[in-house]
């Protein structure tokens, strides 16, 4: 379906816990261009009663036994959330979007290959029509652009799966990865609302103790994490370049759109758009 107003369309699919990526999306994105959200249902987090189809969503396992799951990450099944993806882009669909966001990082690289996530790119746009991207393409869009070559990965999930899953896809990239480590508090988290609990000042206090000398970029993956906030503060901190998820995912969205204008205050990638 076309569009057929003057208004460009951006269509993003979030995990249904996510309350960051809207925010983000709406300070950030030109106001000529507007932006639409379809939920991706990843289990029973808010007031709602349970059903018996909830149960597959829930973790009755400790930290070190999900570290062994490459799906475990933050108390959600993402098999169940990427179930959803077609029914959501087809959804977004209806309103005539120019391009489709995937805008999770951990459901397409909790594989640990590229393909899996180029392949859920391709369940969108065959469901759709529509041009579509996922946060992870994004991200290595980004750091391509801005010449990125060696990488330290700071994030908000356990150690394991930044170490096993994520390393080796921005190896099979064409990136060097120096390090990756998650969060103190986030190691042994289960509840996919804690993620968005942590302020924009942690991040900052965090990322300086992991990010190796020789790295060029430093990676925040997680699109509930406020990293956003943190990345023009972080860059005059270290003098590298700080690539966050949603900021890619913005960038990446806007080139396919054809936006050349910079935006200011959120990190050098938005700065170059051309």
């Amino acid at each position: 379906m076309a569009n057929l107003t003057n208004t460009q369309r951006i269509g993003a699919l979030v995990p249904a816990t996510n309350p960051v990526v809207e925010p983000d999306f709406y300070r950030v994105v030109p106001p000529e261009i507007t932006v639409h959200f379809e939920r991706m249902w990843n289990g029973t987090w808010g007031s709602q009663p349970e059903a018996p189809a909830d149960s597959g969503h829930k973790l009755a396992m400790s930290s070190s036994e999900a570290n062994e799951i490459d799906w475990a990450l933050f108390g959600f099944d993402v098999n169940k959330m990427n179930d959803d993806v077609a029914r959501g882009a087809s959804a977004l669909s209806n309103i005539g979007p120019d391009v489709l966001v995937y805008a999770c990082t951990s459901g397409t690289w909790h594989k640990g290959y590229m393909a899996f996530d180029q392949r859920m790119a391709e369940i969108m746009e065959e469901s759709s029509g529509i041009q579509s991207i996922t946060a992870v393409t994004s991200c290595i869009a980004a750091m391509k652009h801005m010449g990125s070559r060696k990488i330290s990965i700071a994030g908000p999930y356990r150690n394991f799966h930044l170490r096993n899953r994520l390393k080796p896809l921005m190896e099979e990239a064409g990136f060097e990865v120096l390090s990756a480590d998650g969060e103190p508090w986030m190691q042994d988290s289960m509840n996919p609302r804690e993620i968005d609990a942590e302020p924009p000042q942690t991040i900052i206090d965090f990322v300086p103790t992991v990010a190796e000398e020789e790295a060029d970029t430093i990676f925040l993956p997680g699109t509930a994490w406020r990293a956003l906030d943190a990345a023009e503060e972080l860059e005059q901190r270290l003098g590298k370049t700080v690539i966050t998820v949603n900021q890619a995912s913005i960038w990446l969205a806007l080139r396919r759109l054809g936006w050349t204008r910079p935006i200011y205050g959120y990190g050098s990638l938005l700065r170059n758009l051309e």
